[in-house]
């Protein structure tokens, strides 16, 4: 008898062991094999469920390395899907290790937040936030230790953070299909891909999805926007800070610099062959090749390399080859339509270049009298203008931002770099969409302390700087490869007010693709007005929200740059 009640109470505790795993939340069946998350809670102590790294495509090594992103194979038994410790390999100038992250080329993943309960279908899905990180197309990632979605969850929408290749090993292309090009969009669009086919598991709406980011993650959207493999994927886009039009968004040289990193890493490497570097860069280390990209072709002193910046960065793909993902001229795509025309959040910060200043303010002396030395130097090759009106152009533009001279006035430096790199092209963008889509423009000026630059004055100017938004939106005290110069504070009555209008704003814009749907005491009772190309109308995020017209000294350069370049654009 004891026997039959041992044996009875073996099934019965097996009975319930598969009613728990049924019912456990924190297990999800996904096609590929089975995951477990965890529950966290958001800030105001909401509770709800994480899942990081899943695998949204196999490691891009061997073989895979400079390829385009394929399937993850399935697995067997509960993948543990409760920490994130990998990050893409680095190669930014700017960036801060974290504890508990590791750079591998075993990469791509994806992060999964709800607040719905995982498989209990008798919720109303929630609309869903996809985020693509910043860092100038070389550091970054999607960690919860660097953006964690609690703020947002907290307004009831769904979030997904992804990793994607950055740097050599996400922007190396031969341009022939061999290497192909904008492997790290690629990477994005394949998660977002995933997002579409899976976020239903997790209580998402597989119907509303924004994708959204910040500087480079911001272009990265911009040039989604632009592909026509992406059409269905998402409904609405959100750009802080960037652009496919700003002018750091696009190679012109990407073929010239694989080679020239080629020889870098091997004297004697002299092929022109496009396998032969293939076969090369897949039988050296990951490593090697990533802490070469910093310096190869840089230093040389060449046609081609007037007017470049950062060298691993978006490229024009030939349409004509297999899987090519970006094909049109950026601005003539923009400009003529041909986009998936969803509605968009796209702005800036008041003064962007604050930030890129702040380690070394000398940089606008050194500016100064680089732009006075040769005017033409303030248009550099992205407009493709004659030799004669850069000069002209250029000499214009010095007038919008000073009767004198910029080493006379060097706070002007400041100005037009925040405008040149950033705000210039958003508008731009802006007012050509709006002859397509919503579109709603911001300004964020509001100086706190959870920005982390209240005091930041350089050459008398003073405003946010670059990526200072990010904390206010994210629950974490550091952005990826921004280390702040004042502590984290939530203690502040004003910045706590100014988040929760941005969350509110951002949240309402996923939910319902409009930021001020209704009447809301708590945003001022500000309605967020659509642009028009014939009025550039913009919320200005201060201490108070206040609808403003004609942002910055857009309609003053405007001119001057309609009236010379020559078209057609692929930035602005």
């Amino acid at each position: 008898m004891m026997k039959c009640n041992g044996l009875l109470i073996l099934i019965l505790c097996a009975i319930r062991s598969t009613v728990a795993d049924v019912d456990d939340p924190t297990l999800v069946t996904l096609p590929d094999g089975q995951i477990r998350g965890q529950t966290l809670q958001s800030p105001n102590g909401n509770a709800f469920y994480a899942f990081q790294e899943i695998p949204y495509a196999a490691p891009p090594v061997g073989e895979l390395r400079f390829q385009a992103p394929v399937a993850p194979a399935k697995w067997e038994g509960i993948l543990n899907t409760t920490i994130n410790e990998k990050i893409c390999y680095q190669s930014g100038a700017v960036h801060v290790p974290l504890p508990g992250l590791n750079q591998t080329e075993d990469c791509l993943y994806l992060n999964v937040y709800t607040p719905l309960t995982p498989g209990d279908t008798s919720q109303t899905p929630l609309p869903v936030l996809i985020w693509i990180y910043g860092g100038g197309f070389g550091s970054g990632a999607g960690a919860i230790q660097i953006y964690n979605p609690g703020f947002f969850i907290d307004q009831s929408i769904v979030v997904v953070t992804i990793n994607y290749r950055i740097g050599v090993l996400g922007f190396l292309t031969t341009e022939d299909g061999v290497i192909p090009g904008n492997l790290g969009l690629k990477d994005q669009h394949c998660a977002i891909q995933w997002v579409k086919n899976n976020i239903d598991l997790f209580g998402g709406d597989p119907e509303k999805i924004t994708i959204s980011g910040e500087s480079a993650g911001a272009g990265s959207v911009g040039l989604h926007l632009l592909s026509q493999r992406n059409e269905g994927l998402f409904r609405g886009a959100i750009l802080q800070s960037g652009t496919a039009l700003s002018q750091w968004a696009h190679q012109n040289y990407a073929r010239f610099y694989a080679f020239e990193l080629a020889r870098s890493l091997d004297s004697n490497f002299t092929s022109d062959n496009s396998t032969e570097l293939l076969e090369l860069l897949q039988s050296l280390s990951a490593s090697d090749i990533n802490n070469n990209t910093i310096t190869a072709a840089v230093g040389k002193e060449t046609q081609l390399m007037q007017g470049q910046g950062i060298i691993w960065v978006p490229v024009i793909e030939d349409a004509s080859l297999d899987g090519a993902l970006i094909t049109g001229l950026f601005h003539e795509d923009i400009r003529t339509g041909n986009i998936n025309q969803v509605p968009i959040i796209i702005g800036f910060n008041s003064e962007e270049a604050l930030f890129f200043l702040k380690s070394d303010p000398s940089k606008v002396e050194r500016r100064a009298k680089y732009f006075d030395s040769d005017l033409s130097n303030l248009i550099r090759n992205k407009f493709n203008m004659t030799t004669e009106n850069k000069l002209t152009a250029g000499t214009k533009l010095r007038q919008v931002y000073t009767n004198g001279t910029f080493e006379d006035d060097p706070g002007q430096v400041v100005k037009f770099y925040s405008d040149e790199s950033f705000i210039t092209a958003s508008i731009r963008h802006a007012k050509l969409q709006s002859n397509y889509t919503d579109v709603y423009m911001y300004q964020f000026s509001y100086k706190g302390n959870m920005g982390g630059m209240k005091d930041l004055e350089i050459a008398g100017i003073r405003g946010v700087g670059h990526s200072e938004e990010l904390c206010y939106l994210w629950d974490a005290h550091l952005s990826f490869g921004f280390s702040y110069g004042s502590p984290y504070r939530a203690d502040d009555p004003e910045d706590v007010t100014t988040r929760q209008r941005l969350l509110i704003l951002w949240s309402n814009f996923v939910k319902y693709l409009n930021p001020t749907p209704e009447v809301d005491s708590s945003l001022g009772n500000v309605t967020w007005e659509k642009v028009s190309p014939n009025n550039l109308v913009y919320l200005n995020i201060n201490d108070t929200l206040e609808m403003q017209t004609n942002p910055r000294n857009y309609l003053k350069c405007e001119e001057i740059i309609d009236e010379y370049a020559i078209p057609p654009l692929i930035n602005y």
